[in-house]
C-alpha cells in the first residue's frame, strides 16, 4: 500500500486547527498560552494512576506520555476534552475541568523529557507493579455517554467514503488474545509509516507522535481502532484499512522495541 501524502499542506492545516482554539484575545493581538513546565508537573499528579510517574506507564493498556511530542499531546487532550472520536469514560471526565493553560502545561511537561518514550527511570513504581484504574463515578460516565449520543444525533450523515464518528470509546484494555508480533516483519511494514513517524519511530513533525518505545499492546488497540473506524483520521484511517491483525502485531512489536 502506497499513499502519497502532502505533509506540508497537512501540517499547515493541522497547525491552524491546533492553534486557533487556544488563542486568547489580548487587545488587537491573539496570544497562545505560554507553557509552564513546573505547573504541568503539578497538574500531572492526577495522571499518575494510569500513566505513571513522569508519564512512564506501568500498565500495558495505558500509553507512555514521557517524551511524547508536545503538539501531538495537546491536540489529543483537546480532542478528549472538547469532543471528537476520542471521547472516553476515563479521559474525558479527567480533562473536562482543565483549562487550555492546564493542557498546554501538561503537554510541555511530558514532552520535556526528550523524544524517547519510556526511557526515564521508574521512580516510585517498581517494574511490573500494577496500578489501579481511577474510579469514575456513574454521573461522569452518564455525562460522557449523553454528550456523545447527542453528538451522534446532531452529526451530519457521513459521506460514502468516510467513516461516521464512533460512539463512546470503552476504557482502554489490552487485547484479549494478542497476536504474537514479528520484529523483522514489522520493520519491513514500517516503511509505509516512515514519512510521518520516521524510520526510527520518531515523529517527523510535531504533529505526528513518537512511536518508539511505546507500549505494543496500546499501539495494537489504536491501530485496530483506526482500521475498524472507531477512530477517524484522514491519514491514519486509509493507512490502517488494509492491515491484518498480524500486520498490526508486527508493527506494534517493532515500534515497541525501539529506543
Amino acid at each position: 500500500m502506497h499513499l502519497k501524502i502532502d505533509k506540508s499542506g497537512l501540517a499547515f492545516a493541522a497547525t491552524l486547527a491546533f492553534v486557533a482554539p487556544l488563542t486568547l484575545a489580548a487587545g488587537d493581538q491573539a496570544v497562545v498560552p505560554k507553557p509552564d513546565i513546573s505547573k504541568g508537573e503539578e497538574k500531572s499528579q492526577v495522571c499518575i494512576a494510569c500513566h505513571g510517574e513522569r508519564g512512564i506507564s506501568q500498565q500495558d493498556n495505558y500509553p507512555h506520555l514521557h517524551g511524547q511530542r508536545q503538539t501531538y499531546l495537546l491536540r489529543q487532550m483537546r480532542t478528549f476534552r472538547d469532543g471528537g472520536d476520542r471521547r472516553d469514560p476515563i479521559m474525558t471526565p479527567m480533562l473536562e475541568n482543565m483549562t487550555d493553560q492546564d493542557l498546554v502545561n501538561l503537554a510541555a511537561y511530558y514532552s520535556s523529557f526528550g523524544n524517547v518514550l519510556g526511557s526515564g527511570a521508574h521512580l516510585a513504581q517498581k517494574a511490573g507493579a500494577t496500578m489501579a484504574t481511577p474510579e469514575i463515578s456513574e454521573e461522569a460516565k452518564d455525562r460522557v455517554e449523553g454528550a456523545e449520543q447527542q453528538a451522534v444525533v446532531e452529526a451530519p450523515a457521513a459521506k460514502p467514503a468516510e467513516q461516521a464518528p464512533a460512539a463512546v470509546a470503552a476504557a482502554p484494555s489490552a487485547p484479549a488474545a494478542a497476536t504474537a508480533g514479528d520484529v523483522a516483519a514489522g520493520q519491513t511494514k514500517s516503511a509505509a509509516c516512515a514519512a510521518c513517524h520516521g524510520a526510527d519511530g520518531r515523529g517527523t513533525t510535531p504533529l505526528f507522535p513518537n512511536l518508539n518505545g511505546q507500549k505494543p499492546e496500546y499501539l495494537m488497540v489504536q491501530l485496530k481502532a483506526f482500521r475498524d473506524g472507531k477512530r477517524t483520521d484522514p491519514t491514519m484511517a486509509p493507512m490502517a484499512m488494509a492491515l491484518s491483525d498480524q500486520d498490526i502485531a508486527d508493527l506494534a512489536t517493532f515500534y515497541g522495541g525501539l529506543k
